[in-house]
């Protein structure tokens, strides 16, 4: 990538006067979530259905990162995953963060087209047994390496592209949904959808532990869901309308989501609030992994989205 493209890049993930680098986050980086929430909410649980607690998450973290390097994965290598079952995939990720490696997640189940352009070091399917691998490992991880903000964490492969996303890019577009639909440490809310798109990663992987709030089927404060529940993910849309109940709008280069309703998320702008074009702001991607793609929509500093 070029020092131009790098800067138009740039330019996009500012918003106004407010640039990146301003970070409005209280974590340096993902392993950060969950070292801090088993800090100050070790007994609480995270995925009560379960019985997993944040200390249960984080000890188990600990081990996936100890079990990975086992296996020769250093910081900063791509880690393919497929579909695994719950909490298999939420509990995965952040033992990749912990370790300092980056995720890839497919969204179109093309797995070996993935590989073949991410490159990942290792690859965990059903088969790896991922759970059984980890048991004998230590619940302590020394980190060697710690990432920064803007470093990678996760590759999103869907369609034909991958898109390149930051810690910061996941920390921001969280902290974004959290107050869009008001969920904080004393609710608790259910949401259950596939580990196969971003909505996945931001509400069902990462706003347990960012909000403080459990995720459980037992009479939940709040429900998310795709056609049910008190707020509506709409992964496929032509324009941003008011409905009620709300609707959270997927983009997935803007990591995950773009708006509620019409209100675009916290350090999010649009051209236009009904059929957005361009956008800016702290949730852009770091860009795709194709330079080509990169150089048609990082025009005028703004991310070009149609």
């Amino acid at each position: 990538m070029t020092d131009k493209l790098q800067k138009r890049i740039y330019q996009a993930q500012c918003l106004g006067n407010v640039e990146p680098i301003e970070h409005m986050v209280p974590y340096p980086n993902l392993r950060s979530l969950v070292d801090g929430q088993n800090v100050k909410y070790g007994e609480k649980m995270v995925y009560a259905d379960l019985g997993l607690t944040s200390d249960k998450v984080y000890r188990k973290a600990q081990q996936t990162a100890n079990w990975l390097v086992s296996e020769g994965v250093k910081p900063k290598d791509r880690i393919l995953m497929d579909q695994l079952p719950f909490p298999q995939c939420e509990i995965l990720a952040f033992g990749i963060w912990t370790m300092g490696a980056s995720l890839v997640m497919t969204g179109d189940g093309e797995i070996d087209a993935a590989k073949d352009s991410t490159s990942p070091n290792m690859t965990i399917t059903a088969e790896t047994d991922y759970v059984e691998q980890i048991k004998s490992f230590s619940e302590d991880h020394n980190p060697t390496f710690k990432p920064l903000l803007k470093h990678e964490a996760m590759v999103f492969w869907n369609q034909g592209n991958g898109i390149q996303l930051s810690h910061y890019n996941l920390l921001v577009n969280a902290n974004g949904i959290q107050h869009a639909i008001d969920l904080f440490e004393d609710q608790t809310y259910h949401i259950n959808i596939l580990p196969n798109s971003m909505p996945w990663v931001i509400l069902q992987a990462m706003l347990p532990l960012y909000t403080g709030a459990p995720l459980t089927s037992d009479n939940p404060d709040m429900k998310l869901g795709i056609d049910e529940g008190d707020f509506h993910i709409q992964f496929e849309w032509e324009s941003l309308v008011e409905t009620s109940p709300p609707s959270l709008y997927v983009c997935n280069e803007n990591t995950a989501f773009i708006s509620m309703n019409k209100m675009p998320i916290h350090l999010t702008a649009m051209d236009d609030d009904t059929h957005p074009k361009k956008i800016t702001g702290h949730s852009v991607m770091m860009g795709y992994l194709d330079d080509r793609l990169n150089d048609k929509v990082y025009i005028e500093n703004s991310l070009k989205i149609d």
